[in-house]
This record gives C-alpha cells, structure tokens and sequence, in this order.
C-alpha cells in the first residue's frame, strides 16, 4: 500500500542518517540502526494489522502472523494468527505453517517455549490445508501416515493425500506418490504409472524425479531398458540436484558414479 511505501522511504532515509553519522561507534551506530528497524517493523505491524482487520482476507492476515514471527519474534501471536486465518479464512498457507510450528513446537532463546510440539494438531492441520488449496502440505501429513509414530499407520489414505496433492501440481506430491507405486506402498506396485509422475516433475526441474526416472530406465521397470535416457535423466538429475524436501531424504550418489542402484 501507499502508507507501506512511506513507511519503506521513511526507514530508508533515517537508515542512510544512522551511516552518515561520522562521529558514532560501531557499537553506537548498530544500536541506532536496531531503533530504526523497531520503529519500522512496529509501524509495519500497525498497517498490517489494520489491513488484515479491515478486509479479512487470508493474504494480508497470513503476511501479518509472517512478520510476528520473522521479524518481532512474537511467535505466539503469530502462530495464533496463522490458526485464525487457517480456520476462519481457510488459508492453507496458514495452516501450513501454524502446522510447521506444532510438528516441531518452539522454544526462545530465555528458555521459554510458548508453542509446544504437538504432532497430532500438526497432521490436522497438514490435512485440512491439503485437503483444502494447499498442495505442499500433502507430503507432511503422507508422511506421518507412513512412519505411523504419532498416528495410526495408514498406507492407503497416505496415498490419497498424495494423490490430492499431486492433482494440485505439487512435485513433491507427484515424486512421493510415484515412490508409492514403486515400492508398493498403500498401492498395487506398478512401475508403470510411476513414470509419467516422474517425467512430469523431470520436466519442471524436480531433481529427484529426475533420479529415479534414470533409474526406471536403468533398471527397465515400467519401460523398456534404454541406457541412453537413463544418462539423459540422471545428467538432469545432477543439474537440477540442491532441491530439499525435509520429509523425505533425496536420494545419495556415490562419487561421480553414473549407474544409480536404487530409487
């Protein structure tokens, strides 16, 4: 907005007075930039507040719960912001990271930790904002269906939330619903439907659908065996290689080996 701007000029024009301060400390100086930045990040809440107040809709309240937390370190708030937003304005990127907060629980640098890790509220959560517009969820809550540590194991619906979040054009989704058909996991083993799920991720850059394309091709599981794709697919793999997904381990290569064993 217009007052965002002013707020973003105002910040800038007495961050260069901070610098052009000749006569201050470092010490000094870093002391005057942390006011300005509280001034600004405090008048930002404000305008963000007001917007998220006045319009109620899921992207002003999900940036205001972002920057308490970033920015403020009012992580309560925000968190608690993030579950409004996620229940009453049906955000799934809120309920993502309201969820996010609860698998992991969090905790202040004095000792104090004003959200405690609940896995259970975390996988309700995964699940609403999958079931709902939020594809990126639907690897977390597949996942803590597969591990069955803090819910019932449940191959069968884990494949239905991969598939949900596949359908809304999430790789990771496509990646790990292809491993199921490839390992037979809540699902018949068929290579064969694995390999237009990898191919599609492949093509938009996903580094381990890449990999284990190469491998379906190395193998001939589901296609014919064809070495010279394999080396097309796994030199993607390589170039495409430094995307992380942190719920489920990307695939190790050994050296400079161009003959990948497993998926």
């Amino acid at each position: 907005t217009l007052q965002h701007y002013f707020i973003q000029s105002n910040l800038r024009i007495m961050a260069d007075s901070v610098v052009l301060d000749k006569t201050a400390t470092q010490e000094e100086l870093a002391e005057q930039f942390s006011k300005v930045q509280k001034q600004y990040y405090d008048s930002l809440l404000v305008e963000m507040k007001d917007d998220c107040d006045t319009y109620k809709k899921a992207t002003e309240c999900h940036e205001y719960a972002k920057l308490l937390i970033e920015k403020v370190g009012r992580i309560k708030e925000g968190f608690e912001q993030y579950k409004k937003n996620c229940l009453e304005y049906e955000s799934g990127a809120s309920c993502h990271n309201a969820a996010n907060l609860l698998l992991k629980g969090a905790a202040m640098p004095d000792g104090t930790v004003p959200i405690e890790r609940d896995v259970p509220a975390a996988a309700e959560l995964f699940a609403r904002a999958c079931s709902t517009n939020y594809g990126r969820s639907c690897v977390p809550i597949a996942r803590l269906l597969q591990l069955g540590q803090f819910l019932p194991k449940d191959y069968s619906k884990a494949f239905e939330y991969l598939t949900m979040g596949c359908n809304k054009h999430n790789n990771d989704s496509c990646f790990a619903k292809a491993t199921c058909y490839i390992q037979g996991m809540g699902v018949e083993r068929d290579y064969s439907s694995a390999v237009p799920l990898l191919a599609r991720g492949c093509d938009q850059g996903h580094s381990r659908s890449c990999h284990n394309l190469a491998v379906l091709y190395y193998h001939g599981h589901g296609v014919e065996k064809d070495l010279n794709k394999f080396k097309q697919f796994n030199e993607k793999s390589k170039i495409f290689r430094g995307q992380k997904n942190p719920f489920i381990d990307p695939p190790k290569h050994q050296g400079e080996s161009t003959a990948p064993q497993r998926y």
